[in-house]
């Protein structure tokens, strides 16, 4: 099948469970960080969490508080990323466990789930521990389900997940909307393959895992 390697050298385990990143990878998602720095008055160039993190008590519910009201009214107008429902379920008629890993608040995930129709029900949000780069909610699943992480792929769309996946000794999918993206990031090389349609996943990652790209 797709996930089983041909090479002697260097061998590979077989692919167990796909996690994925939300916001960008599986859904579209409108947020606009700058005018979100701006509003509480983080510094450009730093992490928006880290950075209420790192507020007193009083401006550090403030400051969530505006972070909850953007990404509300993002769920609400989220839309499903072409191809990710199919591939999901292809992923899950394999017999692949199958997760989400986002910064994003409980609460809008829930409702981008919900509205996109995503049927994952493993799910690790800001408020359950360290965010992404922190390896802890890819570690989780691997621990909980009883896989190494050399036998998990994380897919998602920036530096935080290929860090994170690569953290949690993972193997790391940059995924790039094709019709969005007009060039690659920097932050590319990070990644172990990369996807620009979920239609040609399983064909993508079986590539990578044959050592053909």
């Amino acid at each position: 099948g797709v996930f089983v390697h041909s090479q002697e050298t260097n061998p590979l385990k077989p692919i167990k469970a796909i996690i994925f990143d939300l916001d960008g990878t599986l859904v579209r998602s409108k947020l606009d960080f700058n005018q979100i720095r701006n509003d509480i008055n983080c510094p450009c160039g730093l992490d928006v969490l880290s950075y209420i993190e790192s507020l007193c008590e009083t401006e550090k519910r403030e400051a969530e508080k505006v972070v909850r009201q953007y990404e509300l009214e993002d769920a609400h107008s989220t839309e499903l990323m072409a191809g990710a429902n199919e591939l999901l379920n292809r992923l899950d008629h394999l017999g692949l466990k199958l997760a989400i890993v986002t910064r994003n608040s409980h609460e809008a995930t829930r409702i981008k789930i919900q509205k996109c129709g995503i049927r994952i029900e493993q799910v690790i949000t800001r408020e359950d521990g360290p965010a992404k780069p922190q390896p802890h909610g890819l570690l989780h699943f691997s621990k909980k389900w009883n896989v190494s992480p050399e036998e998990c792929v994380y897919v998602g769309d920036y530096i935080y997940d290929l860090q994170a996946a690569n953290n949690a000794n993972m193997h790391a999918c940059l995924y790039i909307d094709i019709d969005a993206a007009n060039s690659y990031p920097e932050y590319s090389n990070m990644a172990d393959f990369i996807c620009h349609d979920f239609k040609v996943f399983e064909q993508v990652l079986g590539h990578y895992l044959q050592g053909r790209i």
